[in-house]
């Protein structure tokens, strides 16, 4: 018999939580009989024009084979199939990232879900899938893996920190049945916050007694914390200045001994550096007698297998027996270099730098005299500009016990000052922190007091030959009575950051903020909430080699006093 019998509807693999239209095509002689099989048995018997609606609602779930059969008198001939899934299983989310409820999301982590079973590749789209940020919908990226179980979405501009996240999955999106998702995975919430964890020290302890504790530290390029540690216990006959690294759990020495001065040595105000091989180099200042007093500068750098003198000790002016704040900075260039102050027993100080090449501290002209203006000073910065011109600030206190901020940059070898006369500090504790800018612009930050014992956080640019406000000034804020002084610190951008702490007695809450071009954005949020009896006053702001911006403290726990650590959120 010439006779050819096609099923049209469904074309393929059809999927179906309800009445299936199956559409059938005779070509050539008309069978005495035309059978639709459902699983070998007669389903119906068609007559043209050979259309069948199959209610599925009543057949069992799972995979069903249709197929012809065309009766000619006695010869009986089976001819096409094609497979049905019964589905009123509604699909669900199997595994979802970010988690729900999630604090702590990278702004740049995916988002993806895993559903049930496969999806309708085009009931999946940013019109059917919506990402909101606070209360704003941002423009997004949807996809679908090509096994139709995947959901990827690409967040594009406005999902930023710090806002509630919100993805929503419409009940227009359905499995290849047509059945929308369950309720409860249609969507889920998390938080992309300003400050998110970073690195392996946070939680690190950081001291063990009044006597041992930690002194200045740095991150290498993996998140690993290397601190320096003073031990000064006053019963030890050898007092020890240690640098150890914190891994897997605990603090492990450089050396088998870490860096020994015998007799009555005692430690103080160390500055730590990474090299790019992440070995630190550390500097100090050491009290080598009482009587006479006498304070020296040491600095040492790991080679791998031990430490390495940075000569005897570091100084100008061997009158001048207090030699102090030791500043470790890098060049623009690669170098280390270091800034230090040294006073005579009436106070009378300079301010010095200087720059490691062929085995030698190489100082910087001749060191700042700072006689000119004030007489006592302390506390100095050094950073450098990307061409090379190092720069130094530093809080001075003249002959009427006024402080005042002051900076001064090394062109044409000498020391050029960035002098204005306005910025004094009625601060009890002064100090001022230096970064530089974009178009290589000093940036200094500093506690302010006025004359009615208001203090605030105060931030100046050298801009046109003079220091420039940068926005008003940081007022206390809600619930804080008092504040610490600011940690200020620039990403690869120039983009300048501060962090402060205020704190009512006993509680002490860490802030922070950025610099929008215009105002400062508060970057305060859960992510390093603290409004407690924790110690934060002892903050930091770092840059990381690949321009991230760290923020870490340490604050008072019930085991001890610890390391907290977050970066900055991009």
């Amino acid at each position: 018999m010439n006779s050819e019998v096609r099923i049209v509807a469904p074309a393929g693999v059809a999927h179906t939580n309800g009445v299936l239209e199956v559409r059938l095509e005779v070509a050539g002689h008309v069978p005495d009989r035309l059978e639709l099989l459902r699983d070998g048995e007669v389903l119906a018997v068609l007559e043209p024009p050979y259309v069948y609606a199959w209610d599925t609602t009543v057949e069992a779930e799972g995979e069903h084979t249709l197929r012809t059969r065309t009766v000619f008198g006695e010869t009986v001939f089976e001819g096409e199939s094609r497979e049905v899934v019964v589905d009123r299983t509604a699909p669900r989310l199997v595994t979802r990232t970010p988690e729900p409820g999630a604090q702590m999301v990278w702004v740049k982590a995916p988002i993806q879900a895993e559903f049930s079973e496969p999806m309708k590749v085009d009931t999946v789209t940013s019109a059917t899938v919506r990402l909101t940020v606070g209360d704003a919908e941002v423009p997004r990226t949807v996809g679908l893996s090509g096994d139709g179980k995947t959901l990827t979405v690409s967040p594009g501009e406005g999902y930023a920190p710090s806002n509630p996240v919100r993805l929503v999955l419409t009940e227009t999106v359905v499995d290849l049945a047509g059945n929308s998702l369950v309720p409860e995975s249609r969507g889920w919430d998390w938080v992309v916050p300003f400050w998110i964890p970073w690195g392996t020290g946070d939680g690190a302890r950081t001291s063990f007694s009044s006597y041992e504790s930690v002194g200045s530290y740095a991150f290498d390029i993996s998140g690993n914390l290397i601190a320096a540690w003073r031990d000064t216990r006053p019963t030890s006959s050898q007092r020890y200045l240690r640098v150890r690294h914190f891994t897997k759990g605990e603090w492990i020495d450089y050396g088998s001994s870490g860096i020994a001065a015998s007799g009555v040595s005692t430690f103080y105000e160390t500055s730590l550096l990474l090299n790019p091989e992440g070995h630190p180099i550390v500097a100090w200042k050491q009290v080598h007698s009482s009587s006479p007093h006498q304070e020296r500068i040491h600095a040492a750098y790991w080679s791998g297998s031990q430490w390495n003198s940075m000569e005897t000790s570091i100084g100008k002016d061997e009158t001048k027996t207090y030699k102090t704040s030791p500043h470790l900075t890098w060049t623009a260039s690669g170098h280390p270099a270091i800034a230090w102050t040294e006073q005579d027993t009436s106070q009378n100080a300079i301010i010095c730098a200087a720059e490691w090449g062929s085995n030698k501290w190489h100082i910087l002209g001749t060191c700042y005299n700072t006689q000119e203006h004030t007489q006592w000073a302390r506390a100095p910065a050094l950073q450098y500009t990307s061409n090379n011109t190092p720069t130094l600030a530093w809080v001075a206190t003249n002959p009427s016990n006024i402080n005042a901020i002051h900076a001064s940059q090394f062109t044409n070898n000498t020391w050029e000052p960035l002098f204005q006369e306005d910025l004094e500090v009625q601060n009890q504790e002064p100090y001022v922190s230096l970064a530089i800018g974009s178009s290589d612009t000093p940036i200094i930050s500093w506690l302010y007091t006025d004359s009615e014992g208001y203090e605030a956080v105060t931030t100046s640019r050298w801009h046109e030959f003079t220091w420039t406000l940068m926005g008003p000034m940081m007022m206390p804020l809600s619930g804080d009575l008092a504040m610490t002084g600011s940690a200020l610190q620039t990403d690869a951008s120039g983009t300048p950051f501060i962090a402060w702490t205020g704190y009512n007695h006993p509680k002490h809450r860490l802030h922070t903020a950025r610099w929008s071009g215009q105002q400062w954005e508060s970057l305060d949020d859960s992510s390093f909430a603290n409004d407690g009896s924790a110690l934060t006053s002892v903050h930091s702001l770092q840059r990381t080699n690949t321009g991230e911006i760290i923020l870490s403290w340490q604050e008072s726990t019930e085991t001890g006093t610890r390391m907290r650590v977050r970066r900055f959120n991009r």
